[in-house]
């Protein structure tokens, strides 16, 4: 291990940052998960899910191996088949055969109408509804617990929402205006915005601005960019990055690098995941990785405003290091 450091050391002063801080990733999961445990192989599987493109990324499966941090036995066919007994009730509703027989939706089926039929299976008759009670529970943020609880906060219902109408044959898009995930759906009349953590509530563009004007007091300048759809790997971001904040408050600390393994994953140059996760190795007394993950974290932001801090764990860890060896 001591050989291993020399070299991250001796690339880093060469500036082989990315290739380096990759390679530190899979040195992390390496000494995190010694053995082949359910959660290395749900670690891996989300490894494998999110490479190559974008748009191929199955949410469902995303989504139930995020779980798999809290639940590492989880039965994901199980859950994956409740969703498409949900999406055949819509299609009941809608009076459409199989997936199997008609994957996509005929065209003179009006894109509003799905979403009633929607709303109507998930809001109406299983009652899916946002958590206003216990909002920071880490259950709300995952798939399994949504379908067994049937409450959750906006991005998980969202992800809900969204691949159960993925199998009746309908597009819904993730939005994700400040303070408040949505969806988004395209109609006859243009965009119609989803607010699935409202039981299904309809609003158009104008509306959810004065919405954002309203939760920030009118001090705010909309931006375009809000209204855009967000990608699969941003969707999964901001799943994780919610989550990541509930167990920080409760300092479920080995959580919190779960998370963070992942977050790095799905998009490495997080300078301040590096720098977030170098902490937790730190308070956890793991020096080896937090000297690792605090090194890349000053790589990818030399100028950050806590360099020197920074710096000072550095000389500290070393110390520690030195001191057990």
């Amino acid at each position: 291990m001591h050989k291993i450091q020399q070299n991250i050391v001796k690339y880093l002063s060469k500036g082989l940052h990315m290739k380096v801080i990759l390679w530190l990733n899979a040195l992390h999961m390496a000494e995190a998960f010694p053995q082949d445990t359910a959660e290395q192989r749900a670690y891996r599987a989300f490894e494998a899910l999110i490479t190559g493109e974008d748009v191929a990324i199955d949410l469902t499966q995303a989504a139930l191996l995020i779980a798999c941090i809290e639940y590492p036995d989880l039965d994901m066919a199980y859950y994956t088949a409740q969703l498409d007994a949900l999406a055949r009730r819509v299609r009941t509703l809608l009076a459409l055969p199989d997936p199997d027989v008609l994957p996509q939706l005929p065209p003179e089926i009006e894109s509003l109408a799905v979403i009633h039929a929607l709303n109507d299976v998930l809001f109406k008759q299983e009652q899916f509804h946002g958590n206003r009670t216990d909002y920071y529970n880490p259950a709300n943020s995952f798939l399994n617990k949504v379908l067994e609880d049937h409450t959750c906060i906006p991005i998980s219902l969202s992800i809900l929402y969204m691949e159960v109408s993925r199998r009746i044959g309908l597009h819904i898009d993730g939005i994700g205006l400040p303070f408040h995930f949505m969806v988004r759906c395209r109609s006859r009349e243009g965009y119609v915005y989803i607010d699935v953590f409202d039981g299904g509530k309809l609003l158009d563009e104008q509306q959810c601005r004065e919405r954002i004007y309203r939760m920030r007091g009118g001090k705010v300048k909309i931006q375009a960019q809000w209204f855009e759809p967000v990608s699969h790997k941003q969707l999964l971001l901001r799943m994780l990055q919610n989550l990541k904040h509930i167990y920080l408050r409760s300092e479920a600390y080995t959580r919190v690098l779960a998370v963070s393994d992942r977050l790095l994953l799905l998009d490495p140059s997080l300078a301040m995941e590096w720098r977030d996760r170098g902490t937790i190795h730190l308070q956890l007394k793991h020096y080896g990785r937090a000297l690792s993950d605090l090194k890349a974290y000053l790589e990818l932001a030399p100028r950050a405003r806590d360099r020197d801090e920074i710096l000072g764990h550095i000389k500290m860890i070393r110390q520690m290091i030195s001191m057990m060896n």
